[in-house]
């Protein structure tokens, strides 16, 4: 396939639902030269639509949710979990809250609303009804404190439509746990569903009474405490759970931004859904107000700006004319009555029944199948860059990145390098030097070497990886790491965009390096086809014993740091199989030191270790017994593997080095009823920054306490050596 360079950064900050469109309509018809970064807090969106249906019990989570690392995965951009905290309209950047501050050329924001907690006790004693995600985990524990009986009734304050819908699938949910709880839905209106016609409310209402739910009108709440709703002029309303479901305000940090918001702290923009001053800045969804057109906050005006959108961000990158967003006057309004039962109207029509539930069901699966069956995207060989994404200075300049430069042609810029260097690393850094010293200390120098393409689309935590993953074979040895050397093979993009890449790698190079206490000392920097890093590192002993892969004894315990399966994983993510939850377990697993491990290995006198990385488990166990001439037997029920993996390898998926892993063992033969097992083909799988493997003396291992057996764990013992090729015997058993 051939690469693309990249010459404009797009960013969207949050997963909306017009955000979720567009970036699946974004995969389907890609702008090439452009890089798509998604930024988002959640790595499940749900969908609103389906909320009532959810807390009903009709709808699963995964059934309600649209899986944004999937959707990123199968649409090749860069998926940041994160919270935007500020945004710089002079030098296009956006500060995040854990990761590094990231640069952009157009952007967009669909973040949706957060819960107004302006009155007295609101943000201490009620549950915001958004974000949905985290009222969701609330409502988990509603349930949970209704079937223990600890609570008498529960109150929804709101008289919209998400109220009184939510307020009926929580009263349905829980009927059959305790049907004495008592519900009210307080408002200050006069009416409830304001804007709704007659037919409507009417059917609502009875509704409400069937399910013993009393409305409070007129009951503007003037603060809330521990178990008591206080009302201007009513009565105060006594209640065990309040969930807060009233007007929603902006984000903090769009208030507080250069950007022109309405009161709410709602964005106001133009109808082509561009901020009212910038033209490069946009918005859409609940966050956005449209000055010209003002209208509700409603989902299906997220889900009819999505073209909009999409076409006017492809407009600004081009150079072209945008086109206005004109909502509808009218929009079928369907609202769930809790059982399978659904209301609904447009303009003077009303209708009820159980047909309605299925017509808005059929609807809302409609919509959320768009996500869950995502389409398999073709692959064009004929790719052409528009030249108005090129900057005018590099316009003259050869792109196609088969006919670059190769040997020192390749290299990075100057000017590129020692920006990035001093941005991230503090001025004056930059000073070049043609060798360097690793250490003015006489200790002996240990080095190794590692590198590793990007299995992430996010540098910074690539870059993080790839230091733990390279470190990983001095913590081996017993060894502290001293210093590292980085080899940086960037995708060709324009030199904006590169240098973007770069100073977002080696932040999270460096970060972690510091981490560890490992000094970074330098590195070279090329173009390629794609995103590499390989580190030197070096490593000095420290007065501590080596760890050495000849010194299995036996009697000795195999103990293992970290479950196996991040090659299948990033080999599925590949191949478009990985649920998102899956996917992160691997990151996470990943962006794990073996820094602790070493250490705690360090003080049991332990004599053989190694990390067990591309060889897979068996490969890099293979290695210690034909070091220690020794043989093994393991727990195939002992051995850790990562949340999921055991399903993506019954599906035969595998790591592309699975088959040269395998054959090293073709002498050797196990049972049928092992072999015959998903989780076998596992104990070959490659691993990325995978765990340590060690042997503890039986003694010493007899003596380890809870925190031990907590990080590691224990897949096997060494036996005697034998004659028998069969140096690894593998069994199953329900002890070690």
């Amino acid at each position: 396939m051939k690469e693309t360079p990249i010459f404009k950064d797009l960013v969207f900050v949050g997963g909306g639902h017009s955000h979720a469109l567009v970036l699946r309509k974004w995969a389907m018809n890609p702008l090439p030269g452009v890089r798509i970064t998604l930024v988002s807090p959640q790595t499940m969106t749900p969908y609103s639509g389906m909320l009532p249906g959810l807390i009903s019990g009709h709808y699963s989570f995964a059934q309600t949710h649209i899986d944004l690392v999937k959707l990123s995965l199968w649409a090749n951009i860069r998926f940041i979990q994160d919270s935007v905290t500020g945004i710089d309209t002079e030098t296009n950047t956006l500060q995040l809250k854990n990761h590094p501050a990231i640069e952009f050329d157009l952007v967009s924001i669909d973040i949706g609303s957060t819960p107004n907690q302006q009155i007295e006790g609101s943000a201490e004693f009620a549950i915001p009804i958004k974000p949905i995600s985290g009222f969701y985990q609330r409502w988990k524990l509603i349930q949970q404190k209704a079937q223990q009986a600890k609570i008498k009734s529960l109150s929804v304050v709101g008289g919209g439509a998400g109220s009184v819908e939510v307020i009926m699938a929580i009263a349905f949910n829980l009927k059959s746990v305790d049907s004495s709880l008592q519900y009210h839905l307080v408002t200050s209106s006069e009416h409830i569903l304001s804007g709704y016609n007659r037919s409507v409310v009417n059917r609502v209402k009875q509704q409400f009474k069937q399910m013993d739910i009393k409305i409070h009108t007129s009951s503007r709440v003037k603060k809330l405490s521990q178990g008591v709703i206080h009302c201007h002029n009513a009565d105060s309303i006594k209640t065990d759970e309040i969930i807060w479901c009233t007007q929603a305000s902006g984000s903090h940090w769009l208030k507080n931004s250069p950007l022109e918001c309405d009161d709410a702290g709602f964005m106001k923009v133009r109808q082509t859904l561009q901020s009212l001053h910038y033209d490069h800045i946009f918005a859409a969804g609940d966050i956005a107000n449209m000055v010209a057109d003002p209208r509700p906050k409603a989902g299906v005006y997220a889900v009819r700006q999505a073209k909009t959108l999409f076409d006017n961000l492809r407009a600004v990158l081009l150079n072209q004319s945008l086109a206005d967003y004109k909502p509808q006057g009218g929009f079928l309004s369907l609202l769930a009555l809790g059982d399978k039962q659904a209301t609904g109207s447009k303009s003077f029509f009303s209708f009820s029944g159980d047909w309605v539930w299925r017509w808005k069901d059929s609807i809302d699966v409609k919509f959320m199948n768009q996500f869950h069956q995502l389409p398999i995207l073709s692959m064009s060989s004929n790719i052409t860059i528009y030249p108005e994404l090129i900057d005018d200075a590099e316009k003259t300049e050869q792109h196609d990145p088969l006919k670059r430069c190769a040997g020192c042609g390749a290299k990075i810029g100057a000017d590129i390098l020692q920006q990035a260097l001093n941005e991230v690393l503090g001025e004056k850094y930059y000073q070049p030097q043609d060798a360097v010293q690793i250490s003015q200390q006489a200790e002996i120098i240990y080095q190794s070497v590692d590198a590793l393409k990007a299995p992430i689309q996010d540098p910074w935590l690539f870059g993080k990886i790839a230091v733990n993953h390279a470190l990983s074979d001095l913590y081996a040895m017993n060894l502290k790491p001293e210093s590292a050397q980085v080899l940086i093979s960037l995708p060709y993009a324009g030199s904006k965009v590169q240098k973007r890449q770069l100073k977002t790698l080696i932040q999270g190079i460096s970060t972690q390096l510091d981490t560890l206490q490992c000094r970074f000392i330098g590195g070279h920097t090329s173009e390629a086809s794609e995103l590499s890093v390989g580190l030197v590192v070096n490593g000095v002993q420290d007065k501590k014993p080596l760890f050495h892969k000849q010194g299995l004894n036996p009697g000795d315990k195999l103990v293992l740091s970290k479950p196996l399966g991040t090659g299948v994983i990033l080999a599925a993510a590949m191949q478009d199989e990985c649920e998102g939850d899956i996917f992160n377990q691997a990151v996470s697993s990943m962006l794990q030191s073996n820094d602790e491990a070493a250490k705690v290995l360090s003080k049991l006198n332990i004599k053989a270790c190694t990390d067990i990385t591309g060889f897979g488990l068996l490969g890099h166990l293979n290695e210690l017994c034909l070091a220690s001439d020794c043989a093994v037997s393991l727990n195939l029920n002992a051995i850790p593997f990562l949340p999921g993996v055991e399903a993506l390898a019954l599906k035969n998926i595998k790591s592309s080095l699975y088959s040269q892993n395998r054959q090293i063992f073709k002498t050797m033969e196990w049972p049928g009823s092992i072999t015959q097992q998903a989780r076998f083909n596992l104990l070959f799988d490659p691993q990325t920054s995978g765990g340590l493997l060690a042997g503890i003396p039986s003694n010493i291992y007899a003596e380890l306490g809870h925190d031990f057996h907590h990080q590691f764990y224990t897949i096997g013992k060494v036996n005697m050596p034998n004659d028998s090729t069969l140096k690894i015997r593998i069994e199953e058993r329900e002890g070690t």
